[in-house]
Parts: C-alpha cells; structure tokens; sequence
C-alpha cells in the first residue's frame, strides 16, 4: 500500500498552522498539533534549509513562512521532507532491478510518478489550508464518464 511517510503529514500540517498562525515557536505547533517535539525541530531544520521557513530568534521569536502560501507548492514539501518521489527503485536507476530496461511495467511506475509530482506541482500550500479545499476533479475522469454513457 502507498503511504506518505509521517514525516511528510507532520510537515504539512505544521506548515497550515502556520499559515493560520503567521508565526509560532515550535513548542506551541507541536502542543497544537500532537506532534513530537523533537521529531518536528528536525523536520522544521529541513524545511527552513529548503527555504521554506525563517527562524525568528529572541524571545518572542518562533517560526515564520519564507514565502506567501500561495506561492509555496506541495512538491516543495514533499522534496524537502523526503526527496524526490520514486516509487520503485528502478525509476532512478534501470540497474536495481535484475530485468532493467526490458522491464515493461517500468512505464506504468513512470505514470504513477509523473501524475503525483503533475499533482503536488498544481497545489498550493494555501490552497491546502482553505477549509473547504478540494482538489480540481481530473479531467480523465470526466472523459471516463462521458465514454460510459
């Protein structure tokens, strides 16, 4: 089963409290959020070293957005939590697997990789804290539809 990692979730819900918040202590996010304290200080290094974040110092100090939500992407998240987004091994390199480049389903995982990176480019990290937001229904679906009937 395809899961995205608990650091990855941990990241994204600490980054819309702070679009709702515009600025707060890691402390306060991982009271707010249940998140582990230490494990979110380390996810919060990665994010401000991606340029994400800004660490306010000083005593009223905490973190910041590096950018407007709007102009942050998923995919921006993603990468710096976890890299870049490779199903199976192959994908990086044709040499993991035994069969290589003869392998046929190695298409169908370049699928699946180009719609989740096509996917996490189209949102935004405030469309994301919208609490109504949904994702824009995929197209192929609504030809899937129209052929059925």
């Amino acid at each position: 089963m395809f899961q995205v990692p608990t650091k990855t979730q941990y990241a994204i819900r600490a980054l819309v409290h702070l679009v709702r918040t515009k600025s707060a202590s890691v402390a306060s996010i991982a009271e707010a959020e249940h998140i582990p304290f230490k494990y979110l200080e380390a996810i919060f290094g990665q994010l401000k070293s991606a340029g994400l974040l800004i660490a306010d110092r000083g005593r009223s100090g905490g973190y910041r957005l590096a950018r407007a939500p709007e102009l942050i992407l998923m995919s921006e998240v993603v990468k710096a939590t976890e890299g870049d987004i490779t199903p199976v091994g192959c994908l990086d390199d044709a040499g993991f697997c035994i069969v290589s480049e003869a392998c046929l389903p190695r298409r169908f995982w370049f699928g699946l990789k180009r719609t989740v990176d096509a996917y996490l480019e189209s949102v935004t990290l405030a469309e994301i804290a919208e609490p109504g937001f949904l994702p824009a229904p995929d197209p192929s679906q609504k030809e899937s539809a129209a052929a059925k009937d």
